[in-house]
């Protein structure tokens, strides 16, 4: 079964309740939670993780940790704010988080990534490296990086972040990290998915073991929020 995760905005509590409510009565396995998306995502208020808690309450609220726009190399400073970030989240009835950090030289940023994780861990969350991981010029190598690190989980298009395109125009990459994944680490599929072209890309991986989901933003929504019915037809074309 290829699960489905709404990627919600919460810029104020009430979006943020209302977002999670059509996600949870559409049956959205999992919720990404984000401020600021016309920024691509940032970290949201407390006061919208707990709004999104109460009108999600299964398991799956995970929490974007990006403290700003732009690149994902990060300060001292930046880092701790981050790691106080998770810890907050976590107050607020998060279940995961969603962070991604990368070295100057275009890397997986280790001391960076192992103190969120450590972090993360100690709290009993799960984590997932967001399409920073689009970033990284070898995703094979940063593959077995994070999961030899412990992270749950790997947003990714199959597409160079920044470049056009999206999950279905990157499905030959998504593929190749689906079989080397093996089971091994959830690959989070990202990227202009929506229920028009969602069974192509599964159907475009043949025969697959581990655990697969599917991410959307704009295409659960109808006027800018998210919708129960949009996220149905998700649901419904990750699995026909």
């Amino acid at each position: 079964m290829v699960k489905v995760e709404a990627c919600i905005s919460g810029d104020i509590p009430d979006q943020a309740m209302e977002n999670a409510r059509e996600a949870f009565e559409g049956a959205a396995d999992t919720i990404e939670l984000c401020s600021a998306m016309e920024d691509d995502g940032l970290t949201p208020p407390v006061e919208s993780i707990a709004a999104a808690r109460a009108a999600f309450p299964r398991n799956g609220l995970m929490v974007m940790i990006r403290p700003r726009a732009g690149d994902f190399v990060y300060s001292e400073n930046e880092i701790r704010e981050m790691e106080a970030s998770i810890a907050s989240a976590v107050v607020e009835g998060a279940d995961g988080v969603v962070f991604g950090v990368i070295s100057e030289k275009g890397l997986i940023d280790e001391k960076g990534l192992q103190r969120l994780i450590q972090k993360s861990q100690s709290k009993g969350v799960s984590t997932t490296f967001h399409r920073a991981f689009d970033l990284l010029e070898d995703r094979f190598e940063g593959l077995d990086m994070l999961i030899d690190y412990g992270v749950d989980r790997i947003l990714t298009s199959g597409v160079t972040w920044g470049r056009s395109g999206g999950a279905l125009e990157g499905k030959e990459t998504l593929k190749a990290l689906v079989e080397v994944a093996d089971g091994r680490i959830e690959i989070v599929i990202g990227g202009s998915v929506s229920p028009r072209n969602a069974q192509e890309i599964v159907s475009s991986f043949g025969q697959f073991s581990g655990p697969v989901s599917l991410h959307a933003h704009s295409g659960v929504q109808e006027n800018g929020a998210t919708a129960k019915s949009k996220v149905q037809a998700l649901v419904q074309a990750a699995n026909s």
